[in-house]
């Protein structure tokens, strides 16, 4: 597939990676200017989402207001980030550990561009939700274990794209996982809007039933996506890229100690999920009609 036989999704991506001027960590050929713009662009959709939530009525300041909109620019960044995964991962033969420069140029820009955003995305989420909306004067940043752990994710994340980034191999590893993680994040942050927006009685008044059946619905689907990607397709995903990291090929293309240091992250996931899964297959037996009225 030559230049011109570009997917149009992938378009885009390479076209503003490409036409972005190059800042690049010392002694790499790795970019960064892309994802801090990236994080600049997420910014501002959570302050102007802030500022939609104030003006429906939303209290500024409170916390759930705050939420909303990290999940307003969560979504955005999802919604716009999955595309591109799908587009980059089936337009080329699926070999976890194949090295960059395998594949043709335009391939290997628009992995660095979806990389970036994503990582665009950890960088500002960590500083804006978890630094400045979390400081207390005189104490600094005050997290919860929740927190914490969403922190953590955002770090090893951040690290798995950057090391595959400057090895030069296992970027087609590295997004299969960002694939099927972000693959339910859309639903997810639709059905925390409204939940926030049900308990807070900021759903529009006399709309709250309608508000109230769509964030059953929406938890539904989201509870069975979340179940088929956790206990179906990501444990083959998983058990597919073990495999070929550590096959003689994916020995060969990328550094063993690297695909050790994946490990953790690409089984943790699945394990950490456990909990969650279950927390779904209740919802799934209750039904869409379930009522969030004992909840909220």
């Amino acid at each position: 597939m030559g230049e011109g036989e570009i997917p149009v999704l992938l378009r885009p991506w390479i076209s503003s990676y490409r036409s972005t001027p190059k800042l690049c960590i010392p002694g790499t050929d790795v970019d960064i200017l892309y994802s801090l713009l990236s994080a600049l662009f997420l910014t501002s959709v959570r302050l102007s989402a802030r500022t939609l939530f104030v003006s429906f009525g939303w209290p500024a300041g409170h916390a759930s207001t705050l939420y909303a909109a990290a999940c307003v620019a969560s979504f955005v960044h999802s919604t716009s980030l999955l595309p591109g995964l799908g587009a980059v991962l089936f337009s080329r033969p699926h070999i976890p550990s194949a090295r960059l420069d395998s594949h043709p140029l335009w391939w290997q820009d628009a992995v660095h561009a979806t990389m970036s955003f994503c990582t665009g995305y950890m960088i500002y989420d960590s500083i804006v939700g978890y630094a400045i909306e979390t400081w207390q004067p005189g104490v600094g940043p005050v997290l919860s274990d929740e927190d914490v752990t969403y922190l953590g994710h955002h770090v090893l994340c951040s690290l798995c794209m950057l090391s595959a980034r400057i090895t030069g191999a296992g970027q087609s590893a590295a997004m299969v996982m960002m694939f099927t993680g972000e693959m339910t994040a859309p639903l997810m942050n639709v059905q925390l809007i409204l939940e926030k927006s049900l308990a807070m009685g900021a759903c529009c008044g006399g709309r709250a039933a309608w508000v109230r059946a769509a964030a059953a619905y929406v938890d539904w689907v989201f509870s069975l996506a979340y179940c088929v990607l956790r206990i179906f397709i990501g444990p083959a995903c998983a058990a597919h890229l073990t495999y070929d990291l550590f096959s003689k090929s994916g020995r060969r293309d990328m550094p063993v100690w690297l695909s050790l240091s994946w490990m953790p992250m690409i089984w943790g996931v699945l394990v950490g999920s456990i909990p969650q899964i279950y927390a779904c297959i209740d919802i799934l037996k209750g039904g869409p009609e379930r009522s969030f009225g004992d909840e909220l």
